[in-house]
Parts: C-alpha cells; structure tokens; sequence
C-alpha cells in the first residue's frame, strides 16, 4: 500500500511540475534522524542502487566529522532552527518549558520571505510544546500512539511532506523540516519493499530509512524539484554500540555519541553536473542553522566575542576547502543529568583532533590516534597540551562546571538493553536482569517498581510476594498469596475492601482516590451500585485501555534512557487496579478485559 501511495503521488506532483520550475528561489528540506552516525551511511562501498543514501553520496557534500550540539533531540534540533549552542538558546533538555519566543527562528525568516513553511514529526520528543513550531504554517504533530507503533514512520511523514507540497506549495518555495525518531525502535517490525520481513534490529531499521529516503527522492526527481531544494539530511545524535563504564546513551559525550551522519545536497540547475566532495574538518550542527540563515538571505552577523564561534558551510557547497580554522572550539553537551535531577550539565569541548570532557575527573583524548577513544591521555600531555588548556579556560569562563560521577543507581537502572526491554521473548530474562539489579541496589524505588510490574506482567508470584515483604508493599503480598493460596491472605486497603463489601455508600467509595479502580467497582459491582453493567464495562475498558498505554509509553521510555517528558504520575509499577484483576476469582474478566485491548489495537 505505501508503494501504491507514493507512485499516485509522482503522477500528482508531475501536475505542479511547470509551475514549480517557474520559480528561480530553491526550496529546502532538511531531514532531521535521531541516532544516525556517519558510519550508519556506507559510502565507502557499493550498496543498493534503489538507496536514498547512495543517492546522497553521489549528489551531496558529506562531513565526515559533524558533531551535534547536545545528545538530546529537541535542543539539537533549536541549534539547527537558530543557529544558536543550547547555552545561547538555552534549551538543554527534552522537557519544558522549550524555546522562548524571543528567538528567531530560520523558519520565521521562511515565512517572512513568502516561502511556505511546514514540518512533520515523528513524534516524542518533538512537539509544539519544545516551541520548535515558531514560524511553521503547518506543524503535523498530531500523532496517536498505539501499542504497535508509538510513532509515525518516516514514510508515513515522507507522504504527509508530499501531499503537503502537492496542495500548499505548487507556486512558491518551501521550507520544510522531517524529524524521523524510527532508529530508536529497533524492536518494529519493517518490511522491504519486496515484500520481505526484515529481522528486528538497528540496521533493519536503518535499511527500512534507506528506502523510504530513495521514494522521497524519487518522487521530487520525477516532479522536477529535486534539482531546485537543497536538501539537508542530518543526525541528531549518535548511539552507543559498545559499553563503556558508567556510561549511559543520553549522557555519553564520546565520539560514537556525538559525531552524527551530515549531508548536504545543494540547489543546482538542470545541467549542473551533481557535486559529491567530503569535508574532513570538524563542523556543528550550530553552523547548518548558520547555513539555513544563509541559504534564506539572511546570515547571522557572528560576534567577534563569542568563545565558540559558528560558521555557515555554504562555502563547503561550491569548494571542498573551507575558511575557518580547524581548531576552532566545539563545545558539546548533555543536559540530561540536569534534567532528570541525576548530576549537573555535562559539557566536552573539541578542537580539530583533541577532545576534553570537562568531568571531575577530566578525559582527553586525541583522536587522530585514538579513533574510538579508548586511551584517555594525561592532562599534560605536552603535544596537544595548548589545545587542552585552551578548551578548558573556555568551559571555565562559560561557567561549566566539571561533572562528578553519575550515581550508581542510574547507571545500573539504565543498563538494560532496548531489545531486552522490548521484545515479547526476552521478558524472562528482563525479569532476571531486574530482580538482580534491584538487589544489588535495593534503595531505587524505580528499580523496585520495574521488577514488580513485571513480575506481575508474568505472573510471577514468588518474586512479587518476595519484594511486597522485604519493601512492606500489601497489596503486592495480597496478590501473591492468593494466587499461591495462601489462606491467610488479608489487605487493610480502603480501595481493596470495595471488592467485597456488602454495600458500598458515599464515604467508603469517597475513601478510595483512584480513579481507575473506582471505574473499576463500577463494573465489577454493578449490581450494588445501581448501575448498568454493560455500560461501565465499556467504560472501565477504555480508560484501562488508555492506561496500558501509558504504561507502554513508560515502558519504551524507559528503555530509550528516559529521553522522553512523560506524564510522572503514571509510573512504571503495579496499580490497584491491574493487581485486582490478577486476583483468581476475577480471572474470567481478565481475560476478557486484555481480549477487548486486544481486539481494539487490531
């Protein structure tokens, strides 16, 4: 069906294609994906020809050593809008309150000179409430996560950005932005366009990416305006694919973290022949926002006092040689210690080959030696060492404090994979990982949750009934002990004692706060309440239905690295209401209640 969708559209933009021509001013595209690397763009050798990224290595500048600005999506994302360092536009996290109004954004200068403005995200983190919506006409953020896909497909987004352009921007140009989060869901299933199920990992994703870039590129090559958008496809931050110690994926500011996938495919006339250099100098994501200022007719006046300079690369788009210095400072950050109330900002500075991350106990590395920096160098390290003091005078005067040691606790609740969080056969040994790690550090309230509810997701009542009597949790002891006929079993809860009271008056169900559980009584107890059973089953149904979403949403958060604002007040855990529907005399309306989620998702 996606194929069919995409070959409608080359006939219907092929309608536009005259009166796009007619218009000398190129529109731009940029293409905005979470975790791709430049080593996930294979360049070096042959691969598909139906490859949206082989058409990119033949028609576009690539920079081998692009570095982002922040590990976190929507502060990367503000420096490409703004041409700004998170410090500058002081967004450092994924959460509110997003960027203020008192910023200019490239997509304001769009809109000023009557381009059209659009973009489509993928979903979390990226929503209008980042502020990133500023001087976009149209900003599609609507999605609705369901438990099959908690986000929109890029090729989903690649259709809705054509439609787009086929109903909204046939006589002017366009500014457009994509933001694709599909490399963090390794554990989605894709298919080829062969037909083929691709097995469940990064690279099937990152293949599934690949084709959908080549129908994107496709369709504005057979609607003639290709040739006429510059078109930028940039990462926003890299992945971790080895462990190091202590490290966790949004805080890691080494280079597999931070060095992101950066192509540049430039405006060009018909007869041009493609331009297909690389840039071997270290540039920032700051300065694609410098160039996007640039490319609009516009560029940032820099000031001479700034002590990490940016630079538009629109030069690098006519020559392979650009003019700035290579050992201009980089400054590179994460703000999700910050954030997440783990530690302060973590910052590195990098200039040309020498990478300092300013922590307590200070890394540097030179990574021209040490490509995968892996052999931190002492500080005085007389060959680099005017280098090393320059980018720590720097992080100093900026009054970036130096990073202590992450807690144990989160490196140790955050070192379970994505896949063994996510996929369905791996659950036993989740629970395995969990229990273990909860008692290696059995003061972390998350820790215990999180082997709770999956404790109880596999109905594994000997460890729920373990951690309701080291941790003093009733209500968790109650279930387990049912469920292993314990006779004995007793629960001094006011929202439990509901199940079985005789009758069931205004102060007793005012006693009880949880809305759910109430709407639960509400069914299960119809009969004393006056209330039509059918009515309230369907009713219960759909707010639980919503609330194993969230709980989902928790989930996957969870096994991202927390990267995501989530509502807090649905934590990861056992509610009331999930425990009592474990309780064995209700497990008929169990089954029936997961049934109708079930039924409803498909």
């Amino acid at each position: 069906m996606p194929k069919i969708i995409f070959a409608a559209l080359f006939i219907l933009l092929s309608l536009v294609q005259l009166s796009c021509q007619s218009n000398d001013r190129s529109s731009i595209l940029v293409i905005a994906v979470d975790e791709l690397t430049i080593g996930d763009v294979p360049c070096h050798r042959e691969i598909n020809e139906r490859s949206g990224f082989h058409i990119l290595c033949k028609e576009s500048v690539r920079f081998t050593h692009a570095f982002t600005p922040s590990t976190l999506s929507v502060p990367a994302l503000a420096s490409i809008l703004t041409g700004l360092y998170p410090y500058q536009h002081k967004v450092r996290n994924n959460g509110g309150p997003g960027l203020e109004a008192e910023f200019e954004l490239a997509s304001e200068v769009a809109i000023q000179k009557n381009y059209r403005t659009s973009f489509f995200s993928g979903g979390a983190p990226v929503f209008r409430r980042s502020g990133l919506n500023q001087g976009f006409e149209l900003y599609e953020d609507n999605i609705i996560p369901t438990f099959s896909s908690l986000y929109r497909p890029f090729q989903r987004n690649a259709e809705l950005f054509l439609q787009w352009v086929s109903e909204e921007s046939t006589k002017s140009p366009f500014f457009s932005f994509i933001y694709i989060p599909d490399l963090v869901f390794t554990t989605t299933e894709t298919v080829s366009e062969l037909g083929d199920t691709r097995n469940l990992s990064f690279e099937s994703q990152r293949d599934e990416l690949d084709e959908s870039l080549f129908g994107l590129f496709s369709v504005l090559k057979k609607s003639n305006r290709w040739d006429n958008t510059t078109i930028i496809l940039t990462g926003l931050n890299g992945h971790t694919t080895s462990t190091r110690d202590r490290e966790i994926a949004p805080l890691n500011l080494h280079g597999e973290n931070t060095q992101v996938a950066l192509f540049i495919k430039p405006a060009q006339k018909k007869r041009d022949e493609a331009i297909h250099w690389k840039i071997d100098q270290n540039v920032t994501l700051v300065d694609v926002g410098r160039t996007l200022f640039d490319l609009l007719g516009q560029p940032i006046v820099e000031n001479d006092n700034v002590d990490f300079p940016s630079h538009s690369l629109l030069g690098a788009l006519k020559s392979p040689e650009l003019t700035f210095s290579e050992n201009r400072p980089i400054l590179l950050e994460s703000g999700w210690a910050l954030w997440r109330k783990a530690g302060p900002l973590r910052t590195a500075g990098l200039a040309q080959h020498v990478l300092f991350i300013n922590d307590e106990s200070p890394r540097l590395y030179n990574t021209l030696v040490d490509r995968f920096e892996v052999n931190p160098l002492p500080l005085l390290q007389e060959s680099i060492l005017p280098t090393t003091t320059r980018l720590q005078h720097l992080l100093q005067k900026n009054k970036m404090t130096p990073f202590p040691s992450l807690p144990r606790e989160w490196s140790t609740k955050l070192s379970i994979s994505f896949p063994t969080w996510m996929k369905p056969d791996q659950e036993r040994h989740l629970l395995s990982s969990l229990h273990r790690l909860s008692n290696f550090q059995p003061r972390s309230l998350d820790l215990l949750n999180w082997t709770a509810q999956i404790a109880l997701n596999r109905r594994d009542w000997a460890v729920l009934r373990e951690l309701g009597t080291k941790h003093k949790i009733s209500s968790w002891l109650y279930i387990a002990d049912r469920n292993l006929k314990n006779k004995k079993a007793k629960i001094d809860d006011s929202c439990f004692l509901l199940l079985q009271a005789k009758e069931i008056d205004t102060p007793q169900l005012k006693a009880c706060s949880d809305p759910l559980f109430l709407e639960l009584i509400d069914w299960v107890r119809a009969d004393i309440r006056g209330l039509s059973k059918e009515a309230q089953r369907v009713r219960f149904e759909r707010s639980f239905r919503n609330y194993l979403l969230d709980q989902e949403i928790q989930r996957v958060n969870i096994a991202a690295g927390m990267i995501w604002d989530t509502n807090r007040d649905n934590i990861f855990a056992p509610s009331r209401t999930e425990l009592a529907l474990n309780l064995p005399e209700y497990s008929r309306l169990r089954a029936q209640v997961y049934r109708s989620v079930s039924a409803h998702e498909n």
